[in-house]
């Protein structure tokens, strides 16, 4: 078994770039560097980066606002899937909407993504709704999303 030396950290609008790379290869129609850079013109967005060695490996990027947060976007590079990092992000986030007096968490996640609504089913958060045609490829394909949320005691 390979050790790895995980780090964690907040980062914003500077890591734009870096944010934009790891999301670039975890989605098909990933985001741009001005669509993160613009998450952080909104007060109250906020981001922690995962770093193995001072090496990018995942991140996380939500928003909130009065008692509720928006998970925007969680992703994890291929090669270091199935290593706990993206529970290490939720548990991350977690802790800070407590902090800050978060009562309800919302996400959507694309109906078919198995491994990343068990994640969110480990946490409790339960599906709640369903956007039809959410998604779209990059063959110009339409899939849905399920909405999703957890309550914060």
């Amino acid at each position: 078994m390979v050790a790895h030396n995980f780090t964690i950290r907040a980062v914003a609008q500077e890591s734009a770039e870096i944010l934009t790379h790891i999301h670039e290869q975890c989605f098909p129609r990933y985001w741009n560097r001005e669509a993160f850079t613009d998450f952080f013109v909104v007060d109250g967005t906020f981001s922690f980066l995962v770093e193995n060695e001072f090496e990018p490996v995942a991140m996380l990027v939500y928003r909130v606002a009065f008692e509720q947060a928006d998970i925007l976007t969680l992703a994890v590079l291929p090669s270091w899937r199935k290593k706990g990092i993206a529970k290490l992000l939720v548990e991350k986030m977690l802790d800070g909407c407590k902090g800050l007096g978060v009562k309800k968490i919302f996400l959507e996640v694309e109906v078919g993504n198995d491994p990343a609504i068990k994640l969110y089913e480990d946490y409790d958060f339960k599906h709640i709704s369903r956007r039809k045609l959410y998604y779209q490829q990059l063959d110009g394909s339409l899939t849905d999303a399920l909405v999703m949320s957890r309550k914060i005691n």
